[in-house]
């Protein structure tokens, strides 16, 4: 068996990764099978296992490439910003555009049989995969509190972050808000983000 260099090597693996991608998008990841992905690539299935050991290996890493451009997404945004409120309100933005712009990701939240797609990850290496996310995205988080004295200054960053995950639930609610009047999923999504920005950066004597 010919051994690949390791630019070969970078080139079909990240082939496999968008490739993976943009079908588990357009057909579900369950629905998508290993061979669908390595004919769409070019090699053989025997060889798929060269660099993932199970599609479910590859759907996580391709989940891990999503979260990597949400946290490059929210560096850019609170790139020199101060004033917590603001940061606030742009990192939740983020989390929208997020979920909004990532049909893998709804799909991994909407789906049935959530743990039929991972079947092949044992439960302690999902765990520390969802511990490694939110370590990521803590820092974030934990800056605003340094400059805040609003209610959500001594919170557990975790805690905050649970929070603003809720703007996800919105997302995968859209269309039932769109059925309701046309334009009312963005103006309910603009209050709730305005609003918990600005509830939970404000202190009590602002208020007054």
């Amino acid at each position: 068996m010919a051994a690949f260099s390791d630019e070969e090597r970078a080139r079909i693996r990240e082939d496999l990764i968008q490739t993976g991608r943009e079908l588990m998008i357009r057909y579900g990841p369950k629905k998508t099978t290993i061979t669908d992905i390595t004919e769409s690539v070019g090699i053989s299935k025997p060889m798929f296992y060269r660099f993932f050991d199970s599609k479910s290996n590859l759907y996580l890493e391709i989940l891990r490439c999503e979260s990597e451009d949400l946290y490059e997404t929210i560096r850019d945004a609170l790139d020199g910003v101060t004033d917590p409120c603001t940061g606030l309100e742009r990192l939740l933005g983020c989390y929208r555009e997020y979920f909004e712009n990532s049909p893998l990701v709804q799909q991994t939240f909407t789906q049935e049989n959530y743990r039929e797609l991972f079947r092949n990850i044992s439960t302690e290496e999902l765990k520390e995969i969802r511990q490694e996310g939110i370590a990521d995205i803590l820092p974030f988080i934990e800056a605003l509190q340094e400059r805040s004295s609003g209610p959500f200054a001594d919170r557990d960053p975790a805690t905050v972050l649970g929070v603003i995950s809720t703007i996800a639930l919105q997302v995968l609610h859209k269309e039932r808000y769109d059925e309701y009047e046309e334009g009312y999923y963005d103006q309910t999504m603009d209050l709730l983000i305005t609003s918990l920005a600005t509830g939970l950066t404000t202190t009590q004597t602002e208020l007054v």
